[in-house]
């Protein structure tokens, strides 16, 4: 195996690397969430938002941010994650607290921490992005601009394979394939690129969760063949989640966390999933439910709702 040969992008066959050839990544600790104060639903950018503005309890969303912010809080207590930082949301920018979607942090093989700012579909999710590139900025971070695609929305569509130098990009919806040649090229890792073919699960983090190394779970209809067939290759245990369960509770938005230095696992999760959490005490997570309820009106559950860093 050459570098040549690994460091580009995969959409279909025979992968030229096994997992154990790769090289190993730094999982982040810190957690970043931003303030609900300006969410709102004023238009339709998903599936999930139709019919939903009216609907939507802003003194509801708010109690279960804070619900939330607290489980992250007392995983901070516990010693699993390093801190929690929360950011201010802007006036206009309704979809600021989904703040998985507007960069994408990566530790280079130098240990130069880098982020990828996105390039959003929706015009007024463009706006969000300025204040998280001053966020990181201050925390010493080189930000990075694409150059060759007009779309890509940060750890939304970008997943990191656990503890190794592998992404997992979705495209189809919101992100293009162009960005992964460019991301995968500077980063120089490896790019498995899955197009979503469901408009339910418009971004990969609400239809695929890596737990470790060798397992994953994600709901099958959310890719093409070819795309579960590199999954394939890459996991040893796929825990499928029937699809009503993925769309009605957004299971597969969870938020899977590991620490290898204190032995610590856990997840969030929205309540009500079946699959989901037995996926997961399989797996040997310490589960945390909570209700998301007014801001999967919005489109997005736990997962969204913070972004990890180092």
């Amino acid at each position: 195996m050459t570098s040549r040969e690994t460091f580009k992008v995969y959409q279909s066959g025979k992968l030229p690397f096994i997992i154990n050839d790769l090289k190993r990544r730094e999982e982040p600790l810190k957690v970043l969430m931003c303030n609900p104060e300006h969410f709102d639903i004023i238009d339709v950018k998903n599936i999930h938002m139709e019919g939903m503005a009216s609907s939507l309890n802003k003194n509801k969303a708010i109690q279960q941010w804070d619900d939330l912010k607290s489980i992250y809080q007392k995983l901070v207590v516990e010693g699993l994650l390093k801190e929690l930082k929360v950011i201010d949301g802007a006036k206009g920018c309704e979809d600021m607290v989904f703040c998985a979607n507007q960069s994408f942090p990566y530790l280079t093989n130098s240990n130069e921490k880098t982020v990828w700012m996105s390039k959003m579909r929706h015009a007024s999710r463009q706006n969000e992005v300025p204040f998280f590139e001053d966020f990181f900025k201050n925390l010493g971070y080189t930000p990075k601009h694409f150059k060759q695609t007009d779309l890509f929305e940060g750890m939304g569509d970008t997943i990191p394979h656990p503890g190794k130098q592998l992404l997992y990009g979705g495209y189809g919806h919101r992100s293009k394939t162009d960005a992964y040649e460019e991301l995968s090229k500077e980063l120089n890792v490896p790019i498995i690129a899955l197009e979503l073919i469901n408009e339910n699960f418009y971004h990969l983090d609400t239809c695929f969760v890596p737990l470790s190394e060798t397992q994953v779970m994600l709901c099958r209809e959310a890719f093409t063949a070819e795309g579960f067939a590199l999954i394939q290759q890459c996991f040893d245990d796929i825990f499928e989640i029937p699809m009503d369960e993925a769309i009605q509770t957004f299971c597969l938005n969870a938020h899977v966390v590991t620490n290898n230095y204190t032995n610590q696992k856990a997840a969030i999760i929205q309540v009500g999933s079946t699959a989901a959490k037995d996926a997961l005490e399989k797996c040997g997570y310490k589960i945390y439910e909570v209700e998301t309820s007014e801001f999967m009106k919005s489109g997005g559950s736990v997962f969204c709702m913070k972004m990890m860093y180092y």
